[in-house]
């Protein structure tokens, strides 16, 4: 129609669409920004000789009198930390023993079961699914085994800690 004829809706989904995802990206970006921004503890352990647990950037760390060690995929350094006591430094080595060959091969199975799936087809297809599968199941073993080890290594260092006050609460 003419002048005083009613507007176009195309234009007005158009222009309701734009500011729609505009709204949307900002929340999106706002939402990475705060969990960034929340993905950290606030508590710093006492320095007590013990090892704790704490998360800076959304990546943990091993904490020791105030000594701050990054644990990353392969369990970190904590040998280290708890070279006083003989006993957990041997679980330390075996926890990262344990994950550098759980890792490895749980992300090579997980590969495998991927190609098996997305590009091989027919009975080889199958085969290559059912080993990427075995693969990562044992990478899985042994991810558990050395974090176990991990666990074991803070505790026993910790229990043989000279200090045994508790920690206080903040």
């Amino acid at each position: 129609m003419g002048r005083g004829g009613p507007a176009n809706p195309g234009h007005r989904s158009a222009v309701s669409n734009q500011a729609a995802s505009g709204r949307l990206v900002g929340v999106v970006g706002l939402a990475l920004a705060w969990s960034q921004v929340a993905c950290s503890t606030t508590y710093q352990p006492q320095h007590t000789g013990r090892v704790g647990v704490v998360v800076r950037h959304a990546a943990p760390f091993y904490v020791k009198d105030g000594r701050e060690v990054p644990i990353g995929p392969f369990g970190g350094d904590l040998e280290s930390l708890v070279t006083d006591t003989p006993a957990a430094v041997a679980h330390a080595r075996k926890a990262h023993t344990q994950l550098a060959i759980g890792v490895p091969t749980y992300l090579t199975g997980i590969t495998g079961v991927i190609v098996g799936i997305a590009v091989l087809s027919g009975p080889v297809g199958w085969v290559v699914i059912g080993v990427g599968a075995l693969t990562a199941g044992t990478g899985l073993g042994f991810m558990g085994s050395g974090f176990s080890h991990a666990t074991d290594a803070v505790n026993i260092h910790n229990d043989a800690a000279s200090d045994i006050s508790p920690a206080r609460v903040p």
